[in-house]
């Protein structure tokens, strides 16, 4: 199989959320090379944008579509996705081929589109691991 492009299709786009935000960190990385995307979601009709990313110590150079894919040989996709002043709800479609067969899987939030809301102005908490708290970031 083949993954030919991802899109990002917006659903809705309002005013920043007035809350707190809570980040869990970046966590860990796993046995499979991941490909990096920008994907801005203040633009009027947001791409994914290939850019260099990391596995670890190392970069990984950028890459767009296509990518080969099969059940024993995975393909990660590392989305930054982000605003600078909205409220966003979004998913995405993947498109993929086979042969001489093609599709579109959508990913969502079990039937419901993604949120990401902009940060600016906000109280921000990191956790911390290691000490087991929330820390503010200055």
């Amino acid at each position: 199989m083949v993954l030919t492009a991802v899109h990002v299709r917006v659903v809705a786009r309002s005013e920043p959320l007035d809350r707190t935000m809570y980040s869990m960190g970046e966590g860990c990385g796993g046995g499979v090379t991941p490909q990096a995307f920008d994907i801005d979601l203040d633009a009027a009709h947001p791409l994914a944008k290939p850019v260099a990313g990391r596995q670890g110590d190392t970069v990984v150079p950028a890459k767009d579509f296509p990518y080969k894919v099969a059940s024993d040989d995975p393909q990660v996709l590392n989305l930054d996705l982000h605003t600078e002043g909205h409220d966003v709800s979004w998913y995405l479609e993947v498109d993929w081929s086979s042969g001489d067969r093609r599709g579109t899987v959508r990913v969502d939030d079990d039937g419901k589109p993604f949120r990401t809301s902009a940060i600016e102005g906000r109280r921000v908490y990191d956790y911390w691991p290691d000490k087991s708290e929330w820390i503010v970031q200055p």
